[in-house]
């Protein structure tokens, strides 16, 4: 991945390097039209904090009691969250692709992910996230000696950024997957796979809201025992497997 000044991204392969398409940051969401900017700012704290509409409801008749006469706020939570649900961001929804049929079972498999485009463009359209990002391959030295910290530090970033055309830069990809426990008992897991950026610095690629979640891989799951342990059923779980990374990272 490589990014030119003018924020608009491109795609290609590092090593060899490849095909380029763009990918413009600005202006992906549509924002809805509050009535006012108090509501505006009432729903954003709302969404920020992750309030339940019963704590949002008592905030609402509070600040209704204090705020001056020609403050327009909501009339209810309900009637704030409406607003935010016509925000359009094309780029977030989930995309669902039929990736293989069991025939043990004759059961298709689908896996829900976004693009990895739209995924950049959602970390990327973050400002603070945004802020937090270099672009330029930067080495750093202490008391004269070369250390290596984050990846842009690193010789391949150099490497690969003089191979660039003139005023690109490197745009670093981090894909990882691990077993998530979905209840308190432990028997549901799924397997998430999230993307990140090696140019975010990495106190703040740290936090929660530098990471995306890019798709879920489906789970091929046996009825029973013995079927498990068929190597019709291994191979056809191996295949699966595959089959999801290849149509995610595509």
């Amino acid at each position: 991945m490589i990014v030119n000044d003018n924020i608009n991204y491109l795609l290609i392969d590092i090593e060899p390097m490849s095909i380029f398409e763009s990918i413009d940051v600005r202006s992906v969401t549509s924002k809805p039209e509050f009535p006012s900017e108090e509501f505006g700012d009432f729903m954003e704290l709302l969404a920020k904090w992750n309030l339940s509409d019963a704590c949002g409801s008592d905030i609402l008749k509070f600040s209704k009691k204090i705020c001056r006469d020609d403050v327009n706020l909501p009339t209810s939570v309900k009637q704030g969250r409406q607003l935010l649900d016509q925000i359009v961001v094309p780029h977030i929804f989930f995309k669902k692709s039929p990736i293989m049929t069991y025939m043990y079972k004759e059961e298709t498999y689908y896996l829900h992910y976004h693009l990895i485009f739209n995924a950049i463009k959602e970390l990327l359209s973050n400002k603070k996230i945004f802020d937090n990002c270099t672009f330029k391959y930067t080495p750093l030295y202490h008391e004269g000696q070369r250390i290596y910290y984050e990846q842009y530090n690193g010789d391949w970033w150099e490497r690969v950024q003089n191979s660039l055309p003139r005023d690109a830069k490197v745009l670093s990809i981090i894909l990882y997957s691990d077993a998530t426990t979905c209840d308190h008992l432990g028997k549901t897991s799924e397997h998430p796979i999230y993307l990140t950026l090696g140019n975010i610095i990495s106190w703040r690629r740290n936090k929660p809201d530098a990471k995306i979640l890019l798709g879920y891989l489906p789970q091929l799951k046996a009825k029973t025992l013995s079927e498990k342990r068929t190597e019709s059923f291994h191979s056809a779980k191996h295949a699966l497997y595959q089959k999801n990374i290849d149509k995610t990272v595509t």
